[in-house]
């Protein structure tokens, strides 16, 4: 799901880039020096004047001295002011030039490449990345102002104290510089870790973006549970990628406490030996105002922007100087493509209703009520079933107890088969499995020689599920009847409409149908004309019946027993079979599969469905099949 990456961290071919820049704007780079050495000299004064103030003046009883001072700290208050304007008019002189030179880039590399590649262009490319190119223009002007702060705080505090007395030197400095030595420890593994973070984002919004375009198909061929399956890893892996970022950030809050808070500490932890060593109150409270009122906001603005704009800044300037070679990964990397999931899980679960699948191999309707043909010289070979399925396992979790249990089952072109078997007994997950939306722990599927992962790709051309709880979308009458099947010729949709009884919703054909007002009865048969429509070589058809009364019902099941296609009907109302047709009875572990004859002959819970005799729970009728004569096995037993 996610490319190969230099896990070290920030990549280091963004230093060249940054120099060569640098270079290009020494003018506006050196204003930004200028202006900001007078916020050294505000920072110097900030405590010097403090000491002088209270040493020289108030303390020895000279007030006037003390209050010069005090205003000494006043105006360089007013020119560090002064000097904040100054800065913010150098500093657009830096970044609004950078914003423009990776527009430039950006746009000029993707044009290039839309050009000379032979695949469609992505138009949205432009837009995403510009819209990054703001996200670097923000964070490098945070970063290089963050930077710039502390470097000139320091240099005024560092300064002042040295001036005050070099003995308070180490006990600011040395915390000082062990919690910058940590924090810097940690900016490589936080920036990969940022990329991380960003490449699962992405990844999940893709499938969501994916997921919400495809929410129709994925509603009217019931594959929710697949989609909500297959995005799972990618939430699992931006939370694992949050965690691991989380876990960084705790290290940078460390390396706060060891180069902000610390020295506040040790200095207070000091104070009777300085005082006894000869250094004044003045002086001390000269060094604590330059640790809280300076070094103290000026590193604890540092780490946190170089811990998270930082971090997002090299990785957005990582993909955008990339553009132009075509990498977005490190050197040597292919440049990555949308995860795989979001290439395949949700095609692979809606592929069955998805318009670029419709057409494929599709018989027109003319062949699909065509008179039989003479005969043809027999084949070399028989052909392919119409679906197989070899040892399948199936169970709702690991730990829970199979559904299907090494189920064998093979189906017939042109077959109507029959699936019954009391509630909780696995029938509409045998659709669902064959239908591709759920996958088996164990076995083999197959329809017509495709695998039933594959056989999901080639959307109708494979199978066609109706599920239990049909889909109607707020559109014509006409249009919902044709979904699947956008050529169908008016007359053979004037045939769906009367054969399904939909004739009242058809008096308008211009007024869009409502869901909510429809009953479920007018919903079903919706969906079952919409099938029924369709060329397809295999149906599935889940509850067809219900909600429908005794004349819809009747002329449902004539519909489809006309049908050319192979279909596989679960239904808990029991039509009765044609002669011959098999059944196949799951009824918990033990599958039967026979005619309606032999099943009535030889199993008590099939003479009690076909009776309409209840309801009885798949785990109750075990026991009853249990005592039969074919009970053992989970295959299919045939009678």
């Amino acid at each position: 799901m996610t490319r190969p990456r230099d896990t070290d961290g920030a990549p280091s071919p963004l230093l060249r880039p940054a120099l060569t820049f640098a270079r290009r704007r020494k003018g506006p780079l050196g204003a930004l020096a200028a202006w900001s050495l007078l916020e050294s000299v505000r920072t110097f004064l900030t405590g010097y004047a403090v000491a002088r103030a209270l040493d020289d003046g108030f303390l020895s009883g000279d007030v006037r001295t003390g209050l010069l001072w005090l205003l000494a700290l006043v105006a360089a208050a007013l020119a560090g002011g002064l000097a904040d304007a100054g800065v913010f008019r150098a500093l657009g002189g830096v970044i609004e030039p950078l914003r423009d030179s990776l527009v430039r880039r950006v746009v000029r590399a993707t044009l290039t490449r839309a050009v000379s590649s032979p695949t469609p262009a992505d138009t949205a490319r432009v837009s995403r990345l510009t819209a990054q190119t703001e996200i670097a223009r923000d964070a490098a002007g945070g970063v290089l102002l963050t930077v710039r702060s502390f470097l000139f705080t320091s240099i005024g505090a560092l300064t002042g104290l040295a001036a005050l007395s070099p003995r308070l030197l180490p006990f600011v400095l040395i915390p000082l510089v062990a919690g910058l030595t940590l924090f810097a420890a940690t900016l490589r593994p936080m920036a990969a870790r940022q990329r991380d973070l960003l490449d699962a984002d992405e990844h999940l919004a893709a499938f969501a973006g994916e997921t919400d375009r495809a929410a129709r198909d994925i509603s009217a061929t019931g594959a929710a549970p697949l989609v909500a399956a297959e995005a799972a890893p990618l939430i699992t892996a931006e939370a694992t990628a949050a965690f691991a970022l989380a876990r960084w950030s705790a290290v940078r809050v460390t390396a706060l406490g060891l180069a902000a808070h610390l020295p506040v500490a040790t200095l207070l932890l000091a104070t009777p030996t300085l005082l006894s060593s000869g250094l004044t109150p003045g002086e001390l409270l000269a060094a604590l105002t330059y640790v809280t009122a300076a070094l103290l906001p000026a590193v604890n603005a540092l780490l946190t922007a170089l811990g998270t704009a930082g971090s997002r800044l090299a990785v957005v300037l990582h993909r955008l100087l990339g553009e132009e070679t075509g990498e977005t990964g490190p050197p040597g990397v292919p440049a990555p493509s949308l995860p795989e999931a979001v290439h395949t899980a949700i095609p692979s679960a809606v592929h069955a209703a998805m318009p670029t699948a419709r057409h494929t191999a599709m018989a027109t309707p003319t062949q699909l009520h065509a008179k039989p043909s003479p005969p043809a010289p027999r084949p070399t070979r028989p052909p392919l079933p119409a679906a197989t399925l070899h040892d399948v396992t199936f169970a709702y979790g690991p730990d829970a107890a199979p559904v299907l249990d090494h189920l064998d089952l093979t189906v017939e072109p042109g077959e109507h088969l029959l699936v019954v078997g009391p509630s909780g007994a696995g029938k509409s997950t045998l659709l669902a499995l064959l239908a591709g939306t759920a996958h088996p722990r164990h076995g083999q599927i197959h329809l017509r020689g495709h695998t039933a992962r594959h056989a999901r790709t080639l959307g109708t051309a494979a199978r066609v599920l109706v599920p239990q709880e049909p889909y109607v979308f707020e559109a014509p009458l006409r249009d919902n009847l044709t979904y699947l099947t956008p050529d169908a010729p008016a007359p053979r949709i004037t045939e769906a409409i009367d054969t399904f009884a939909l004739a009242p919703l058809a008096s308008d054909s211009a007024r869009p149908l409502r869901p909510d007002h429809l009953t479920p009865s007018e919903r079903r048969r919706i969906a079952l004309a919409r099938a029924w429509l369709t060329p397809t070589p295999l149906l599935l058809l889940d509850e067809p019946t219900a909600h429908l009364d005794a004349g819809a019902r009747a002329a449902t099941e004539l519909a489809f027993a006309s049908h050319p296609a192979t279909v596989i009907t679960v239904s808990h109302h029991f039509p009765a079979p044609e002669p011959g047709q098999r059944v196949l009875l799951l009824d918990g572990a033990t599958p039967y599969l026979g005619t309606h004859a032999a099943l009535l002959r030889e199993s008590a819970l099939y003479r009690e469905l076909a009776a309409g005799l209840g309801q009885p729970s798949a785990v109750g009728s075990r026991s009853t099949a249990s005592t039969s004569s074919w009970a053992g096995g989970g295959h299919a037993q045939e009678r």
